[in-house]
């Protein structure tokens, strides 16, 4: 599940997040034909905070995993527009900051970047604070209104205790296992990125227990301040935030279309084990399943409702098919422990089903980092008390 996060950009964006409700009633966010859609305000002039967007942060928290995601949509290469697809956790910078689909303004390649506290250089950089240490991947159509023309790809991140590696694919030459209860990373070939550990870099002391979250901000600190350094951007008007506000009509394509987001944990997730080399199964998609719960022996596991409705509920075992139910709930539930010792685990089908807002007063921490506006991002992390 995700949270809608609806606090003040902490990168100084021209942004407004809203909720779940209100972000619905706008026509901004919606589940259909298995699909979850959200994006920004397009129609209004735009004031207050800033033109209208979804943030989402999960609710779970990851260290080790491997993340896949399918993605039909993405907001398009646009003037003063900064989309990023990103894990990041609690106290910044030392539990990381992994950067796995990022740009501004028109820019048409990605930019994957881990961002770290001191003592740990990756792909030959130091990944110490605000810049950290990124990669542009080579291709055309890796990221914004490319991407899009091509009809969207998948992302695939796998992080364990000796690396973090990237994967994207186009539609059309995604690796047949992806999508299945077993992927095989070590079979998938050259990685796009790659950020190796070592002596260079302990990765468990530098990245844990991180949150996935999406969003669409405006201008801030990385968007903003390249303004200048962008002639088309700059030819349409003086300053970032002057364009964002008075042309809403040019963020018509600054949306998200997600067909699927999974997250896999390994059968054996230790330190000593190369996730490569052993199975992975996956664990409660963070947005296509209701959260994982507890259940017990002596009573019925706890109903999971979803709005809309899940469409298709799945429990597997080890060596087992999945078996999937057209229910509008899920009666099925189990804690991460039991995923991890082999046992059956949930996992729906519907991207969007299961995000759900944020009580107020429910989330808890924040920490922001400073850095001057030429460095990379803010960083707000949420986690529950």
């Amino acid at each position: 599940m995700f949270d809608f996060n609806t606090f003040d950009d902490p990168t100084h964006g021209y942004v407004n997040y809203v909720d779940q409700a209100t972000a619905s009633s706008q026509g901004l966010f919606h589940v259909s034909n298995g699909q979850a859609t959200f994006g920004v305000d397009h129609t209004n002039i735009a004031s207050g905070r800033g033109r209208t967007s979804i943030r989402l942060t999960s609710k779970a928290q990851y260290t080790h995993a491997l993340v896949v995601l399918d993605l039909a949509h993405m907001p398009g290469s646009i003037c003063g527009t900064w989309p990023a697809f990103w894990m990041t956790g609690p106290n910044w910078p030392y539990s990381g900051e992994i950067d796995i689909l990022e740009g501004v303004n028109t820019g048409s390649q990605n930019q994957i970047t881990m961002h770290t506290s001191d003592g740990c250089s990756l792909a030959g950089s130091n990944c110490q604070g605000g810049l950290g240490c990124p990669i542009k991947p080579t291709g055309s159509n890796n990221y914004g209104t490319n991407l899009n023309n091509a009809g969207g790809g998948v992302y695939a991140m796998q992080w364990t205790s000796g690396y973090i590696n990237v994967w994207f694919w186009p539609r059309g030459s995604i690796p047949s296992d992806v999508f299945g209860a077993n992927p095989r990373p070590s079979t998938w070939g050259a990685t796009t990125a790659s950020f190796v550990g070592g002596d260079n870099c302990n990765i468990d002391q530098h990245f844990s227990n991180n949150n996935i979250v999406f969003d669409t901000t405006f201008c801030g600190d990385w968007a903003g301040s390249v303004w200048g350094q962008d002639s088309t951007c700059s030819a349409l008007a003086g300053s970032c935030q002057d364009y964002v506000q008075n042309h809403p009509e040019a963020f018509a394509e600054a949306y998200w279309t997600v067909n699927s987001l999974k997250v896999y944990k390994s059968d054996h997730d230790a330190p000593s084990v190369n996730l490569a080399n052993v199975q992975m199964k996956p664990i409660a998609s963070p947005i296509d399943a209701p959260p994982v719960v507890k259940a017990t022996t002596s009573e019925p596991a706890a109903q999971l409702t979803t709005s809309p409705p899940l469409a298709q509920v799945a429990t597997r075992a080890p060596g087992e098919a999945y078996e999937s139910t057209e229910n509008g709930s899920a009666n099925v539930s189990i804690s991460a422990q039991e995923a991890e010792e082999g046992k059956p685990v949930l996992q729906g089908t519907l991207v969007g089903a299961a995000v759900s807002p944020a009580e107020d007063g429910a989330m808890e921490t924040r920490s922001t980092r400073k850095v001057s506006r030429h460095l990379h991002r803010h960083v707000h992390h949420l986690h529950q008390s």
